[in-house]
């Protein structure tokens, strides 16, 4: 397939036993679907690309039964898109770089709004969180910053690109990250402000932590 779906199948169904590879071999482009799909893996699925997310509009479905996988070389994420306007709604869902071991489900609204669920192992930076990619500096808690329009909440892994500066700062807060890729700077705050991390958090410095 080439970086975007553009023809009109509504459900994409791989067969146990069976391989579906999604993207193009090695481009950092990732895959869009144009339309709404559902898709149903018995068997294996795995993104080829070595970059970018595979993107999906409101109404679709990503099923993995048990007995099923999906795999990939990078940590990879699904952010959902709207489809008059083409911008992200909403958070990007992590699948990290292999589901396997169970069911996973992740359900699409009309509206854009997802939710995941199952018993598979996510693994590879797939904690079973959602991803907030930065799109300009900021604090952490200013949803302008964020790709979606919302800031993080919840259990919640960052993406922060290189060239953009995300602060934690302003009094004390309790933050429920699992994982922050820092390909820009991460600063934590100064003076007499206080963070606490709900879990043991892994923090992949790429560029500047200070």
């Amino acid at each position: 397939f080439t970086a975007v779906f553009n023809f009109d199948i509504t459900s994409i169904s791989v067969a146990t036993g069976a391989t579906f590879q999604l993207g193009i071999l090695g481009a950092s482009t990732g895959f869009k679907f144009s339309s709404a799909v559902t898709l149903s893996i018995s068997g294996h699925m795995s993104f080829v690309g070595s970059g970018g997310d595979i993107r999906l509009p409101p109404g679709s479905d990503f099923n993995i039964t048990a007995g099923g996988a999906f795999s990939s070389a990078i940590s990879v994420s699904i952010e959902i898109f709207d489809l008059l306007t083409g911008l992200a709604i909403g958070p990007l869902q992590t699948l990290g770089t292999l589901i396997s071991g169970g069911t996973f489900t992740l359900s699409v609204s009309a509206s854009g709004s997802a939710t995941t669920a199952g018993t598979a192992t996510i693994s590879g930076g797939g904690s079973g969180s959602v991803t907030f990619r930065a799109t300009k500096s900021g604090e952490l808690t200013d949803a302008t910053v964020w790709s979606g329009g919302l800031a993080p909440s919840g259990n919640f892994s960052l993406s922060i690109p290189a060239g953009i500066t995300i602060t934690i700062s302003g009094g004390t807060l309790s933050l429920q990250m699992l994982r922050c890729d820092v390909y820009g700077t991460l600063a934590l705050g100064s003076g007499s402000a206080t963070f606490t991390f709900a879990f043991p958090p892994t923090i992949i410095r790429l560029w500047i932590w200070r």
